[in-house]
C-alpha cells in the first residue's frame, strides 16, 4: 500500500530533487543524511529534499492505523507545582519519548513560559522551566491541559479513530460525548475535507503538522525544517497544508513550530535519534509534551 518514487518531478508547489523512502518491514534503511532508521510494519518514513521555490528539507512519517501492534501515547513533562499555575515543566523531547518507550515522536502543543517567582521574569526555553500548555492535552484519564477556545485538537476515540476539530471547553467534550484515549492541540486547522483553510503568505517558519486521510486509515506526521538559509528555509501554513495533501491527507492541523519542531525515530541501534535538523543554534528546544508512536510487538517480545 506504500509506494515510493525516486524520480524528479514538477509539482504545483515545489520541485522535487530528492525523495528518500524508508520501506516498512525492512530492518534498516538509510536516508539522504546517512541516518538508518528501524521501523515496524505499517510505518513509512520519507525525506524529501527540494530547491524550489526555496531550499527545503521535509520529513514525513506515515502510520497505518489499521496495524494492531501500533499505538500512541501523549507524553508530558512533570507537573512542577501540583495545584499551582504550571501544568508541566519543559523537558528534552527525546527524554520524554524514551521515558515512554516510543519508537518515534514529534512535538505537539504550543505553550507559554510562566514567570519565575524569584526573579519576576520569564526564563528562556530551559529544561525544568514552568509552562502553561495551550489547548487540550490528555492521556487516558489524565487531563494535562483543558480544551481551550481558538486551538484545534487531534485525538483518538475509543474505537481507535483519529479525529480533528475545535474543542473549546470541558463542557463541550461532555455535550458531544467525546471520550478520548489521548489528545493534543495545535494552533489551527489548515486542511479540512481536502480544502486548504489558510491563505498564501510570506510568513515562513519551521513547521510541525499532523494529518489524516479521508478514509481515516493513514495518520501522517510532517516536519519541515526552516530558518536555515541555503539548507531549509521553512514554509507558510498554506504550503504546509499542500504538503499534507501531497502526502494523502484530507484533514490537517498546524502544531507548534519554530525551534520546537522535531521528529524522532528509532535508529539502527534501537535508540531514538533526530530525523530533522531543528533551527535553534543552541540545540533541540525543550518542550512540554510530545506525541509518541508505540510498537506493542516490542513489549510482547520483551515479556517473552
Amino acid at each position: 500500500m506504500f509506494r515510493c518514487k525516486n524520480t524528479v518531478r514538477l509539482t504545483s508547489l515545489l520541485l522535487v530533487i530528492g525523495s528518500i523512502c524508508i520501506i516498512p518491514g525492512r530492518a534498516f534503511s538509510q536516508d539522504a543524511l546517512g541516518a538508518k532508521w528501524r521501523l515496524p510494519e505499517g510505518v513509512r518514513y520519507e525525506h524529501k529534499v527540494r530547491q524550489e521555490p526555496r531550499p527545503l528539507q521535509i520529513h514525513i512519517l506515515e502510520i497505518d492505523l489499521r496495524e494492531s501492534h501500533l499505538s500512541f501515547e501523549v507524553i508530558p513533562g512533570e507537573d512542577p507545582d501540583g495545584d499551582g499555575p504550571a501544568e508541566v515543566a519543559l523537558a528534552h523531547p527525546m527524554d520524554l519519548a524514551k521515558k515512554a518507550g516510543a519508537i518515534a515522536a514529534i512535538n505537539t502543543a504550543a505553550w507559554a513560559m510562566l514567570t519565575d517567582q524569584q526573579t519576576g521574569k520569564k526564563p528562556g526555553y530551559v529544561v525544568g522551566g514552568a509552562a502553561d500548555i495551550s489547548g487540550w492535552v490528555a492521556q487516558a484519564d489524565r487531563l494535562v491541559s483543558p480544551p481551550q477556545k481558538g486551538y484545534w485538537s487531534v485525538w483518538m476515540d475509543q474505537n481507535d479513530r483519529v479525529a480533528m476539530g475545535v474543542i473549546a471547553s470541558n463542557e463541550e467534550l461532555q455535550e458531544k460525548g467525546i471520550k478520548a484515549k489521548w489528545a493534543v492541540s495545535g494552533f489551527r486547522g489548515i486542511l479540512k475535507d481536502s480544502e486548504v483553510l489558510v491563505s498564501p503568505s510570506d510568513v515562513r517558519h519551521p513547521r510541525t503538522a499532523v494529518g489524516i486521510s479521508q478514509n481515516g486509515n493513514q495518520f501522517v506526521w510532517l516536519v519541515v525544517d526552516g530558518r536555515q538559509k541555503g539548507y531549509s528555509e521553512g514554509v507558510s501554513e498554506e504550503e504546509l497544508a499542500r504538503l499534507l495533501v501531497e502526502s494523502g491527507c484530507a484533514h490537517g492541523i498546524n502544531l507548534d513550530g519554530g525551534g520546537s519542531s522535531s521528529m524522532w525515530i528509532r535508529d539502527e541501534k534501537s535508540e531514538l535519534a533526530l530525523a530533522n535538523r531543528p533551527s535553534e543554534a543552541s540545540g533541540v528546544r525543550p518542550v512540554p509534551v510530545v506525541l509518541g508512536l508505540m510498537d506493542r510487538s516490542l513489549t510482547k517480545k520483551n515479556d517473552e
